[in-house]
């Protein structure tokens, strides 16, 4: 197989994918760091706020500017992409439309990434508490502003741990590492941030021209009426499936995603193999009686990939 063959199929796996500390945590959540976490969630919808961002997974480095404001209990929110590809992303509550420059060559099918900076995140953390465990670990300064720092910890290690830095006025996330094992795989980190009412309305027009590309973005998936023909025999405690589309799986935990695609024996092969991207793991192997290929993509260490994967079986009517 070409390294060309390679790397686009392995690009076109991570696109639907679109999030273990170090410090000695207590077996149970402080009451402290649960009202951060919900004060985060509270912050990032009910605060204006404009700010400069950048994103680290594996070789990828984006650096992006936030505009967010709330309009008569409206969310209004644009990102303006500041390197590579010209693109912008604006935002009105649950609806989020994607703009590019006019052209024939536009990828519908692509993510902007911002790790745990969503509102979503601190609330899927709190409703799974069972599975990780939160802890405080004092203060320190991001972007020139004063932050408490805590940790989301996995009670096993069969997933990925977080630390956060939370503004110490607004609660707004400043920074963030995703970690396994005390290795950091992914980080989100604000270099500039203004909060509060002196964010215009005007700070969310576009900066693009009047030649653009538009298309929405959305999470949500036709979900076949066929009977499976694949399934799963092991998981990690708390996955659960979300959706299915054909020979594709889709789990979480209600903060990680992982999937499983199966593709059959005509399908050009990718070598049995495991990598990573930052966070995101994926595995290959061929299921031999059929040749058929099975891939695992998710948001989880390589040896809990590795567990599902060797899981896949087919479906005996």
């Amino acid at each position: 197989m070409s390294r060309l063959h390679l790397k686009n199929t392995l690009a076109r796996l991570l696109v639907p994918l679109g999030l273990a500390a170090v410090f000695s945590l207590p077996a149970r959540a402080s009451d402290e760091a649960v009202a951060w976490l919900q004060k985060m969630g509270d912050a990032l919808r009910q605060e204006n706020y404009d700010g400069i961002f950048s994103y680290m997974r594996g070789s990828t480095y984006e650096t992006i500017r936030i505009v967010h404001r709330m309009e008569d209990g409206v969310e209004k929110e644009r990102l303006f992409n500041l390197n590579g590809e010209v693109r912008e992303l604006y935002r009105e509550d649950d609806e989020i439309i994607c703009l590019h420059p006019e052209s024939d060559e536009i990828d519908p099918d692509h993510t902007v990434q911002i790790g745990p900076f969503t509102p979503a995140f601190s609330e899927r953390v709190l409703a799974t508490q069972d599975l990780y465990r939160l802890a405080m670990h004092g203060t320190d300064r991001i972007a020139g502003r004063e932050a408490v720092k805590l940790s989301i910890s996995p009670s096993f290690n069969d997933r990925y741990g977080y630390r956060l830095w939370l503004d110490a006025e607004t609660g707004l996330m400043l920074q963030s590492h995703l970690v396994e094992r005390g290795r950091v795989r992914e980080i989100f980190q604000f270099s500039s941030l203004k909060v509060g009412s002196e964010i215009e309305a005007t700070a969310l027009a576009s900066a693009m021209g009047s030649d653009t590309s538009t298309h929405r973005l959305t999470l949500d998936f036709t979900t076949g009426s066929e009977k499976p023909v694949w399934r799963v025999r092991w998981l990690p405690d708390g996955f659960r499936p979300v959706r299915q589309q054909g020979n594709r799986l889709h789990f979480s935990d209600g903060v990680a995603t992982l999937s499983v695609f199966v593709e059959g024996a005509e399908t050009p092969a990718l070598p049995e193999m495991a990598t990573t991207v930052g966070g995101t793991v994926v595995i290959t192997r061929r299921f031999k009686p059929s040749g058929s290929q099975i891939t695992v993509v998710g948001e989880v260490p390589v040896q809990t990939a590795r567990k599902v994967a060797e899981s896949v079986e087919p479906v005996i009517y």
